[in-house]
C-alpha cells in the first residue's frame, strides 16, 4: 500500500551520512545540551553557560582541598599576568606531591579556569595528596592564536619552577586538557618537549579538539546536530585563526593534528565519542604519537556524544569512561613515584 503524502514521514532537512547511532542511555542529556549549545555559536550563550560553574562548586565538590588565587608573569613582553587557581590537599605536609595542570574546555573562545574541573579533580582522591593547578587563559576572538597558549606555557613554566613553593616534585606534572582545552595542553607540551623541558611527565587529552581543517570523516557525519557539531566547531576555529583556519600555514603547536612527528612527547592519555566531531582527529593523532615512538592509550566510547561523560556522569558508559580515566591516573603516577621513589598515590573507584 503506497503511502499518502500527509502520512510519508518529512525529508530531513540535510542529507546525512552513514554514522553510529547515539546510545539511548545519552540522547535525552545529549538532546538537552544540544537545546543550550545550538549549531550556530553564540558566544554570550557559551559564556553564560560557564560563568555558573565558578569556585564554589569546585569546592563544595571537592571541600578536601584549600585554594589559592595568583598571578604570574605573562609569556610575552606587554602580555598581562597569568592566573592561576592552586589547589592544595589539606593536612598534606609532603614536599613532593604530584601535579596535575588544567586547561579548561569551551572550544577556545569560552570557558574559564573552574569549568569541568571539580570533574577532573575527582579522578584522584585526596589521599593522593595532589596538587591541581588550574589555568586562566586569554579567549578568542578577541586574543586569537596564540594568546591561549602563551599563557598555558608561562602558567606551566612557573608551576614548575615554584615546585618548592606549592609542594611539589616538578617530574610529577602530568598536564590535563579537555575539548577546547586539549590543544592548548597539547600545544604546551610540545613547546616544553622543543625548550628541552623535563615536564610534563604525562599529558591527558579528553575528547580533543586538535584539527582545524574539518576534514575528516566525524566532522562530516556529525556536522549539524549534537553539542558541539561540525558547524560550532569551524565557527570556533574562525574565531582562533581568522581567515587561516585551513591553510597549511597554521602551526602544528596551535592545532596539534597537523603535526607529523611528536617524538619526545610524553605519554599520552587520548579519547572522543564514537558520535562526535572529534572523534577522528583524536584517533589520527594517536596514532602519530605511536607513529613516533609514544606510548599512548586511545579509548573511543561507543554511542557517546561530546562531552557525554561531564553531562551524563551516570549512564554506564560514562561511568566505564571515568573509571578508565581514573585507572590511567592511578597507574601512571605509581610508576612515575616507583621511578622516582616516592609514595604511591590512591584513586576514586
Amino acid at each position: 500500500m503506497s503511502q499518502t503524502a500527509a502520512s510519508r514521514p518529512a525529508p530531513s532537512p540535510w542529507p546525512r551520512p552513514l554514522r553510529p547511532p547515539y546510545d539511548p542511555l545519552l540522547q535525552p542529556s545529549m538532546d538537552s545540551m544540544s537545546e543550550q549549545l545550538p549549531e550556530i555559536l553564540d558566544l554570550a550563550r557559551l559564556r553564560q553557560l560557564n560563568d555558573t560553574l565558578g569556585i564554589d562548586r569546585v569546592l563544595k565538590a571537592q571541600p578536601d582541598f584549600d585554594h589559592e588565587e595568583v598571578g604570574v608573569p605573562g609569556l610575552e613582553p606587554g602580555d598581562a599576568d597569568v592566573i592561576l587557581s592552586v589547589f592544595t590537599p589539606k593536612g598534606s605536609t609532603r614536599t613532593d606531591r604530584p601535579c596535575v595542570y588544567c586547561v579548561h574546555g569551551g572550544g577556545q573562545v569560552g570557558g574559564q579556569r573552574f569549568t569541568g574541573l571539580d570533574v577532573v579533580m575527582g579522578y584522584l582522591e585526596p589521599e593522593a595528596e595532589a596538587v591541581f593547578v588550574a589555568v586562566e587563559y586569554r579567549l578568542a576572538p578577541e586574543h586569537p592564536r596564540a594568546a591561549a597558549l602563551h599563557d598555558t606555557y608561562a602558567g606551566l613554566l612557573w608551576t614548575a619552577e615554584n615546585a618548592t613553593r606549592l609542594g611539589i616534585d616538578a617530574a610529577k606534572i602530568i598536564v590535563n586538557g579537555g575539548s577546547g582545552g586539549a590543544p592548548i595542553a597539547m600545544g604546551t607540551a610540545m613547546l616544553c618537549r622543543n625548550n628541552r623541558k623535563s615536564y610534563p611527565f604525562a599529558l591527558m587529552l579528553m575528547t580533543p579538539m586538535l584539527d582545524d581543517r574539518d576534514g575528516t570523516s566525524s566532522s562530516k557525519q556529525f556536522a549539524r546536530d549534537g553539542p558541539w557539531c561540525g558547524t560550532t566547531n569551524r565557527m570556533a576555529w574562525d574565531h582562533v585563526l581568522g581567515a587561516d583556519r585551513g591553510i597549511d600555514a597554521v602551526s602544528e603547536l596551535v592545532a596539534p593534528a597537523r603535526a607529523t612527528d611528536l617524538r619526545g612527547l610524553p605519554q599520552t592519555f587520548v579519547d572522543a565519542g564514537a558520535c562526535e566531531v572529534f572523534r577522528d582527529e583524536a584517533v589520527a593523532v594517536a596514532s602519530t604519537l605511536w607513529r613516533s615512538g609514544v606510548n599512548a592509550e586511545l579509548h573511543v566510547w561507543p554511542g557517546a556524544y561530546h562531552g557525554f561523560d561531564m553531562l551524563s556522569q551516570d549512564a554506564p558508559v560514562a561511568v566505564f569512561a571515568a573509571a578508565t580515566k581514573r585507572a590511567w591516573l592511578k597507574r601512571v603516577i605509581e610508576a612515575r613515584e616507583r621511578e622516582l621513589g616516592g609514595a604511591a598515590v590512591k584513586t576514586v573507584g
